[in-house]
């Protein structure tokens, strides 16, 4: 894939924009999007600086490839003759997948519009089953943005376990009952990680059940 804001004068280099976005994206997963610069990329490839610059003219440039790069290799595909809510929930199941496999995606996706093929392409598919749900483009368009957001947030605190757990549970089933019979009630839930499956099965349907109320009005 050549970026559009590669150099069109000089000598080209052998380094391939694909060997750039690979050592990018492999930084970026161990340490976030502040691991990644044009000189760390460059020394690690043992190359300069401006044979970087030759595949993308800037580090915005970089990082929305990388962006592409992901989600190109998740890949987000409709459902074929699917209601509005499968297809919306199918590209929302496959954005939990790919920010569990590359974190610091999250916070892109949330602040940045990537005007490359397959990034659109799955915006694309968020939107028309919204507007195959009998919403407005205006109404659409902030769904989508929220949807995004709050699939971020679940990936990004997703419960984990912890080491006082078992003292945690006992610290709430000692509360008074006359004052927190629901807290105590759900003691083990509320000190424990549950099942992943079931923790973003209810976070898809919450998402998915307020479009649908939005819909409905």
């Amino acid at each position: 894939m050549k970026s559009n804001s590669q150099r069109t004068s000089g000598t080209r280099p052998s380094l391939s924009s694909q060997q750039i976005l690979s050592a990018a994206v492999a930084r970026a997963d161990h340490g976030g999007p502040a691991a990644v610069s044009m000189r760390g990329l460059a020394r690690e490839l043992g190359v300069t600086p401006m044979a970087l610059y030759w595949h993308f003219a800037d580090k915005d440039a970089l990082v929305d490839a990388m962006v592409e790069r992901v989600v190109e290799e998740a890949p987000f595909v409709d459902v074929p003759g699917g209601t509005w809510q499968e297809r919306y929930r199918g590209v929302l199941t496959t954005l939990v997948e790919m920010l569990h496999a590359h974190p610091w995606v999250g916070r892109l996706v949330i602040e940045r519009l990537v005007l490359l093929p397959n990034y659109l392409g799955a915006l694309e598919i968020l939107l028309d089953a919204l507007r195959q749900a009998g919403l407005a483009p205006d109404e659409g368009a902030v769904l989508v943005q929220q949807s995004v957001q709050t699939v971020a947030s679940l990936v990004e605190y997703e419960p984990r376990p912890e080491p006082d757990v078992c003292r945690d549970e006992q610290r709430l089933e000692d509360l008074p009952d006359d004052r927190y019979p629901n807290v105590r009630a759900a003691a083990v839930p509320l000190s424990t990680p549950g099942d992943p499956q079931d923790y973003y099965r209810l976070g898809l349907d919450t998402i998915i059940g307020g479009i649908v109320a939005i819909a409905d009005r």
